[in-house]
């Protein structure tokens, strides 16, 4: 008799378990359809707020002005482009024509000019060498 006792304790603590266990997942399942029913209301409220053809039509707006932009924006950088790239071929060529004219052949004087100061600076070394020897010379005499 004990044996049908235990035995029958332990199977009806078996069902407990499980009815518990039944009863947990329905309240799960509870708590999940309310929280299904909180967000179908919500998406059905933006849906009445948000009306397509006016969010499609403010897209295409958008759009539109974004392409006017990229456009304007090409325009500006195609005029600093224009306006910063000057030919110097033609400046050199105008150059050129204006000394041609005024008598002067711009090269070869340049090519003087520098013939000259490198001159100058020879002799201004040679001054500055035989300063520093004489100078040199008065400190070993005195």
């Amino acid at each position: 008799r004990m044996k049908d006792s235990e035995t029958k304790f332990i199977k009806l603590k078996a069902e407990l378990r499980s009815l518990s266990a039944q009863m947990d997942s329905m309240a799960a399942t509870a708590q999940l359809q309310k929280a299904i029913t909180n967000v179908s209301k919500t998406l059905v409220t933006l849906g009445n707020q948000i009306k397509l053809p006016e969010l499609q039509a403010q897209l295409q707006k958008y759009e539109m002005q974004n392409q006017k932009m990229e456009m304007q924006q090409d325009m500006i950088n195609d005029a600093i482009d224009d306006a910063m790239d000057h030919d110097t071929d033609d400046e050199d060529e105008l150059i050129a024509q204006v000394c041609d004219e005024i008598g002067l052949d711009l090269n070869d004087e340049l090519k003087e000019a520098n013939k000259k100061k490198m001159k100058q600076n020879d002799v201004d070394n040679d001054v500055d060498e035989d300063a520093d020897l004489q100078r040199r010379l008065n400190n070993l005499k005195g």
